[in-house]
């Protein structure tokens, strides 16, 4: 499954190429690749590569939302260049007050 992003989150278009993302299944799970202009706008966290990064949406990222329509729960996954990742489960009847937590996962940032 491909999505071409080509405008921002409140509807006005991009102004720079388009950002790819593409999900296919992966052995036990998906893999979300992407393929993206780099901006590096902020710079990098000082967070540690490969680990997870609470705040990471202040970042450049990628996000990627995945609902449960009989639960109604979604996983918040959120990617970014410099290998910091951030995954986040809510349901619609509790957004806030949890604390994140890393599920298993066999999620990776594919670098084109």
């Amino acid at each position: 499954m491909d999505f071409k992003i080509e405008h921002t989150w409140d509807g006005f278009p991009v102004k720079h190429e388009p950002a790819f993302v593409r999900l296919n299944p992966g052995e036990g799970g998906v893999m979300v690749e992407v393929s993206a202009p780099f901006f590096n706008d902020p710079p990098a966290p000082l967070g540690e590569p490969g680990k997870p990064f609470n705040g990471l949406w202040d970042y450049e990222v990628m996000e990627v939302f995945f609902l449960n329509d009989v639960t109604e729960q979604y996983l918040e996954v959120e990617l970014c260049p410099h290998r910091l990742e951030y995954f986040k489960p809510f349901t619609f009847n509790t957004l806030f007050g949890k604390e994140w937590r890393q599920p298993e996962s066999d999620l990776w940032l594919i670098e084109k």
